[in-house]
Formats: C-alpha cells, sequence, structure tokens
C-alpha cells in the first residue's frame, strides 16, 4: 500500500477523523517522516488570512523553496478565487501529484496539471535537513 493511501477520503473539518489542509501535512511528517511540524493550532483552518500571514511571517522556519518538488515537498497554493497570497497547502506524492484536503472535498489526490489546483499553485518547499 502507497503511504498516501491511508490519508485519502478523511473529511475536511477540525473534529476526530478529520482534517484541515495543514493538519493533514503535520500527520502525514509525523506518520512517514517522524517530523512534528508546528500545529498553528491557535488559528482556525476557516481564517484563511491569519493563516496566510502566520505562514509568511514564518516562512524561513527550516524550509527552503524548490522549484522540482520531490515526494514530501509542500505544496503552496492560493485560494480558488486568486489573490498572491498562500492560503492552502498539500503534500507531494512525486513530482506531478499531490495529497490534499480542503473544504470542497474529501482528502484527495490529484495531479498537479488538474484544473482544480494548476492555477492555484505559488511554489513548493522542502524541509532543510
Amino acid at each position: 500500500m502507497q503511504w498516501y493511501a491511508k490519508y485519502v477520503g478523511l473529511p475536511f473539518g477540525e473534529g476526530q477523523g478529520e482534517a484541515t489542509c495543514w493538519s493533514l501535512v503535520a500527520a502525514v511528517y509525523r506518520d512517514c517522516l517522524g517530523v512534528d511540524l508546528p500545529a498553528y493550532g491557535e488559528i482556525s483552518a476557516r481564517d484563511l488570512v491569519r493563516v496566510a500571514r502566520t505562514m509568511e511571517a514564518r516562512k524561513d522556519d527550516g524550509w527552503i523553496a524548490v522549484d522540482d518538488p520531490q515526494e514530501f515537498d509542500v505544496c503552496l497554493m492560493r485560494t480558488p478565487r486568486g489573490g498572491a497570497v498562500v492560503a492552502h497547502v498539500g503534500v507531494m506524492i512525486d513530482a506531478q501529484r499531490l495529497l490534499h484536503v480542503e473544504a470542497a472535498s474529501a482528502a484527495v489526490v490529484v495531479p498537479v496539471k488538474n484544473f482544480t489546483v494548476a492555477g492555484r499553485i505559488l511554489g513548493y518547499r522542502r524541509r532543510a535537513a
């Protein structure tokens, strides 16, 4: 079984058995890589402006920008309505696919060229060793 299969289908939310975009990334890092990421738990996943500002303020917190994503890199995205602010994240499965969850769907695997994410991707970050 692929590592990401156990996350597919998790419903969006902040309760038991649910995931927000960041809590999904944090769970993958914890479960698969043994890395504990900050929870940003003081901010609701529905408060996208505060999430974006916090991520921007902490952008140098152990992450490096990369152009060619690899497995477990974090994909930074804007909202479906556009803008240039990071308001959503997912985790890369490989260079072409990502795992993410948002209010519009349960956790899914999509190609980065899929219309639901392609125009939203702002960049990729890799956890510095």
